[in-house]
């Protein structure tokens, strides 16, 4: 599907429940955003993000996801995929479910310092118009520890507007792999180079993600650029420990 996201990337004020603080909540390299609202506005086109849920209990966990919709819209549909930050699949992927709340039957353990990974899919269709807050709790067990708030507003279309790219790295640091994600274009270019500026990979992303095997790189710090048609380059910076 062709991406038309308008993605406007606000934290809005801590407007999700807001708990004590055993994990935190990243889009990307956003720093700790637990506990707020994040908004998008979509003409249509599939809104898809990246949460990592880092665990910093100080002990390992077993942890689920609880997905509430507030304000729903009927024709909408949303799904997520749950898993180990190390998982190269991405984890568990559980189709569109009506119900509301919703929990996944599978849990997801996350060591101290490790994290989980949600992939957010949210399709929001005719003839509905109007925002929908997807909110997505992280349980251990029966208890709830943190959530954030996913606002998706869908307008009528609009044309000629600039794109704008979203680009997620993990795990970070990395030891055999790690995986670029990209939103807001459907293809990107991938750029590594190390500290001395010398490029050591040069790939192409077509859709939403890439894995790149770094078990024959050096230790250290390297610095990603990721380019798409039209829109401003990303970088990000990923350490490799072996």
């Amino acid at each position: 599907m062709k991406k038309t996201l308008l993605s406007i990337l606000s934290i809005v004020g801590i407007t999700a429940i807001s708990f004590g603080q055993a994990v935190t909540i990243e889009i990307g390299n956003s720093g700790d955003i637990s506990g707020t609202q994040v908004d998008y506005t979509s003409a249509g086109a599939e809104v898809s993000l990246y949460l990592r849920i880092q665990n910093t209990s100080g002990q390992s966990m077993d942890l689920a996801v609880k997905r509430e919709r507030i304000n729903p819209q009927t024709a909408w549909t949303d799904y997520v995929c749950w898993g180990h930050e190390t998982d190269p699949f991405g984890g568990v992927c559980y189709p569109f479910y009506a119900e509301n709340p919703w929990t996944t039957p599978a849990t997801v353990t996350v060591g101290d310092g490790e994290a989980g990974v949600i992939s957010v899919y949210i399709q929001p269709l005719d003839p509905d118009y109007g925002c929908v807050v997807y909110r997505y709790v992280i349980l251990d067990g029966p208890n709830a520890l943190d959530s954030i708030d996913i606002s998706v507003c869908k307008t009528a279309a609009i044309e000629g507007l600039k794109p704008t790219l979203a680009v997620s790295v993990a795990p970070n640091p990395a030891n055999s792999y790690i995986q670029v994600k990209t939103t807001g274009v459907d293809v990107a270019t991938v750029k590594m180079v190390d500290v001395l500026g010398n490029v050591v990979l040069r790939e192409t992303i077509i859709g939403s993600s890439k894995t790149i095997n770094v078990s024959e790189f050096r230790n250290g710090i390297y610095f990603i650029a990721v380019e798409g048609k039209g829109v401003k380059t990303i970088n990000r910076k990923v350490i490799v420990r072996h």
